[in-house]
């Protein structure tokens, strides 16, 4: 199943949010001031839907 992710803004490399859902679920979801810790510059990125994608 695909992962919701997000760009770093720092380093632009895609961050894996730990969510897993399909499509359809993703389409019609709201996300908002979701916070994950980057693997890649060390600090929380806040993001919403506008911000994620699947991968």
């Amino acid at each position: 199943m695909p992962m919701v992710k997000i760009k770093c803004p720092k380093t632009g490399r895609d961050v894996p949010t730990g969510i897993v859902m399909d499509l359809d679920t993703f389409q019609s979801v709201t996300f908002t001031n979701n916070s994950v810790s980057c693997p890649y510059c060390g600090e929380a990125h806040v993001w919403s839907k506008p911000d994620a994608f699947l991968e």
